[in-house]
C-alpha cells in the first residue's frame, strides 16, 4: 500500500510540474551532433521543458507541420529518402497519447532543398517547398496520416522564370487558395485548392509581386482573416496585406525590420503573430534580434515597437505558445533555443532566463 502510494505521488509531482503540459516538436539541421527531431513536454505555465524522445533516421528533418487534428507531424527534410537522390523528401509521423511519434511512411519532394511543409485546413493534402530547386509539390493525405499519392508539382522556375526559390506554402483561412513564395522572383505566386477534384490549379491574375531584390520568403495570415504578412529576407522588411475574397492581395503598408543605425548584413527568417493579433514578429538572422510590431486594429497598418536579442546567433525558426505567454526562439548557430515571456499590454519580450540547449535547432511547432 505504501508503494502504491509512493507511485501515486511522484505521478502527481510530475502532474503538477507539468499542469499545462503541452507537446513541443523540435526540426533542426545535422549538425553538430544533432539526432534530427526532438520532442519536449512543455508546460505553458512556467516554460519548463522536459525532452522524451528523439528520432535520428532522417537526415535535416529542418520544418515540421502538424495535421489539423492534432493526430500527425510531418517533416520536411533536406535528403532525400532514395538513395543516390539529391532531391529532398518528406515524412509523416503519427502521434501517440503521451506525444511520442512514430514514423509512418516518407514520399521524395521532387527537387532538392525542401525547406517548407504545410498541410491544406482540412487535412486531405500536405504541401512541400522546395528552395534549391524552386518547385512545390502537393500530396494527398489518408485518413491514418500517412502520405498518398502525388496531387501536384509546379516548376517556378518555368511558371515565374529561372531564379525562382520556392520558400512557403500557406493556406487561405477559407482554405480556398495556396500562397507560395517565391524569393527569386519576388512574387508570392497563388494557386487554387480544390481539395474534391485532387489538384491545384496557378491563378495568374492574383499573385503578388514585391519590389524588385526583396526577396518574400514567408507568409502569415491574420487571426482575422483579413490581413496577412510577407516576411521579405533580402530587403530586411516586412509588409502587411489585405486578404480578398477573390484571393488577391492589396499592399496595406512595408517597415523595416532593422533598427535605423544597423549598417551590417541581415537575412529575415520567420514570422509569426500573437494569438490575440496585437503583435506581430520578424526574426533577423544577422542582427540577430526579434522585430516586435503592432497591429493597428482598424487598417492592418504596422508600428515597430523595438528589438529584442535572440540571445545566440542566426535565429532561423521561432514560435508563440498557444496560450500567447510564450515566444520561444531557435538560434541555429548557438544551438539554443531561448525562452522569453510575452508582456500582453506592450508586446514586450522579456528573458525568463530558461533555455533548451540542443545542435542547430532551426523549426518549432507546439501541440496544445
Amino acid at each position: 500500500m505504501k508503494k502504491l502510494l509512493f507511485i501515486f505521488s511522484l505521478i502527481g509531482c510530475h502532474a503538477s510540474l507539468f499542469g499545462q503540459s503541452s507537446i513541443l516538436y523540435i526540426g533542426t539541421f545535422s549538425e553538430r551532433g544533432s539526432e534530427g527531431i526532438y520532442v519536449f513536454e512543455f508546460d505553458q505555465e512556467t516554460a519548463d521543458a522536459h525532452q522524451i524522445q528523439t528520432l535520428d533516421h532522417l537526415e535535416s528533418p529542418s520544418y515540421l507541420c502538424l495535421h489539423p487534428s492534432g493526430k500527425f507531424l510531418y517533416s520536411g527534410n533536406r535528403a532525400s529518402v532514395v538513395e543516390g537522390e539529391k532531391w529532398g523528401s518528406l515524412s509523416a509521423f503519427k502521434i501517440e497519447n503521451d506525444g511520442k511519434i512514430q514514423h509512418v511512411n516518407d514520399a521524395s519532394g521532387l527537387d532538392e532543398g525542401t525547406c517548407y511543409i504545410s498541410t491544406d485546413h482540412s487535412g486531405q493534402q500536405v504541401y512541400v517547398a522546395n528552395y534549391a530547386g524552386g518547385s512545390m509539390a502537393s500530396y494527398q493525405l489518408e485518413a491514418d496520416g500517412s502520405i498518398g499519392p502525388l496531387i501536384a508539382s509546379y516548376d517556378l522556375q518555368k511558371q515565374n522564370g529561372p531564379v525562382a526559390h520556392a520558400h512557403a506554402a500557406v493556406p487561405s483561412p477559407d482554405n480556398r487558395f495556396l500562397y507560395v513564395p517565391d524569393l527569386g522572383n519576388d512574387e508570392v505566386t497563388v494557386y487554387r485548392i480544390r481539395t474534391k477534384a485532387d489538384k491545384l490549379k496557378k491563378s495568374v491574375k492574383r499573385s503578388l509581386f514585391v519590389e524588385k531584390g526583396n526577396g518574400p520568403r514567408h507568409f502569415i495570415f491574420h487571426p482575422n482573416g483579413k490581413w496577412a504578412f510577407v516576411a521579405e529576407e533580402l530587403s530586411s522588411s516586412v509588409l502587411s496585406v489585405a486578404y480578398r475574397k477573390s484571393g488577391r492581395l492589396q499592399e496595406i503598408d512595408r517597415e523595416s525590420t532593422l533598427p535605423d543605425n544597423y549598417q551590417e548584413k541581415n537575412k529575415v527568417a520567420d514570422i509569426h503573430i500573437h494569438p490575440s493579433g496585437r503583435w506581430l514578429y520578424v526574426s533577423n538572422r544577422g542582427h540577430n534580434s526579434l522585430a516586435i510590431y503592432e497591429v493597428d486594429a482598424d487598417s492592418g497598418m504596422l508600428k515597430t515597437v523595438g528589438h529584442q536579442s535572440t540571445l545566440g546567433d542566426w535565429p532561423r525558426g521561432f514560435m508563440i505558445t498557444p496560450n500567447g505567454k510564450f515566444l520561444l526562439v531557435a538560434n541555429r548557430r548557438t544551438d539554443n533555443i531561448a525562452i522569453f515571456e510575452i508582456d500582453a499590454a506592450s508586446g514586450q519580450l522579456n528573458d525568463t532566463g530558461k533555455q533548451i540547449k540542443i545542435p542547430a535547432p532551426v523549426c518549432l511547432k507546439m501541440r496544445p
